[in-house]
């Protein structure tokens, strides 16, 4: 059963809105644990996530699955960062609801493109639209934007 369950992770799950479909997903950490019951599948210790040019990294990340064996919700906990392209992220937790394609980075978020940065308690990403909503509940939100040189291209 754990044979088939990381063959259906591996070729099927998004993660975190990555879906190139031909790159395999890798997920590397010190320990797996699937429970049937709950329908979790937990990954502890230094976990590494990489598809393609998209790396995410934790200290432990769960993999909720519906009755059919689909993933619903991925949760990323511990020193959460993540790389795609020119694009970065960092927060204490992340969450990933697959059915609607965002991304909540929770405590201490952080979205940075090349040198600009977005900071605040908790950042809704959605994957589709790039849209992204900051909110600053214990302090305000911070925005560094630095301006592009004339004649330089992105």
């Amino acid at each position: 059963m754990v044979r088939f369950l990381i063959f259906f992770l591996i070729f099927s799950f998004t993660v975190f809105g990555v879906e190139d479909k031909k790159e395999p997903i890798v997920i590397e950490s010190d320990t797996l644990e699937y429970l049937k019951k709950e329908n979790m599948v937990i990954y502890k210790g230094n976990v590494v996530v990489k598809k393609g040019d998209f790396i995410l990294k934790s200290n432990l990340l769960r993999i909720f699955l519906d009755k059919k064996g689909q993933i619903k919700k991925i949760l990323a906990l511990g020193n959460v960062r993540f790389e795609k392209g020119n694009r970065k992220g960092r927060s204490d937790k992340a969450e990933y609801y697959k059915d609607k394609n965002f991304l909540i980075l929770i405590g201490n978020a952080e979205l940075q493109q090349d040198n600009n940065i977005i900071e605040g308690d908790e950042i809704v990403y959605y994957l589709d639209t790039e849209k992204a909503e900051v909110k600053g509940k214990n302090k305000r939100v911070r925005t560094i934007f630095f301006p592009e040189e004339k004649g330089k291209e992105r």
